[in-house]
């Protein structure tokens, strides 16, 4: 959807009869990125972001990492060209991509994820920590963002510390 294939699919998409179809991607967009902001938003807890934002302590970073994390999303497992489109998510303009994307990223590499390591691994491939390291320390970037950013690059730093073992 936010890679430009939904453009793709709406330009070639199927008509019936020859009669050409009128699609909103635009408003669709929208109301999707409202969705996901709102679910996202769902894990944030404003006390714990502004002390954290304050903080780079650890001890801040891995409550933050508790409250986002999603059970399920440890059982998840992410292709390379997954993995290289949400990092080139974190680089568009718009926060709210940026933000979600940093937040699927730390659902994959949280430690003991059942597939932590093989994302932490792709992550290394597309060079993602350059990319993290620009988010969290963006001016633009939503403090979510941010700290997110910061949280994935200590993930994948207890990944690497892991593998060297």
């Amino acid at each position: 959807m936010f890679d430009g294939r939904m453009d793709e699919v709406a330009l070639i998409g199927p008509s019936s009869g020859g009669s050409s179809k009128t699609v909103n991607l635009d408003g669709a967009r929208r109301m999707a990125l409202k969705h996901i902001e709102a679910f996202v938003h769902t894990f944030l807890d404003p006390q714990a972001f502004s002390v954290a934002a304050a903080s780079s302590a650890p001890a801040f970073l891995a409550q933050i990492a508790e409250l986002a994390r999603i059970q399920e999303a440890g059982h998840l497992r992410c292709s390379g060209a997954e993995i290289g489109r949400f990092v080139a998510m974190i680089r568009n303009p718009s926060s709210i991509l940026r933000a979600c994307a940093v937040f699927a990223l730390l659902q994959f590499t949280i430690p003991g994820g059942r597939h932590a390591m093989h994302h932490a691994c792709l992550l290394h491939n597309v060079g993602a920590a350059r990319v993290l390291r620009a988010a969290a320390a963006s001016a633009t970037a939503p403090i979510e963002a941010k700290i997110f950013a910061r949280i994935v690059l200590r993930n994948l730093e207890h990944h690497q510390l892991e593998s060297s073992l």
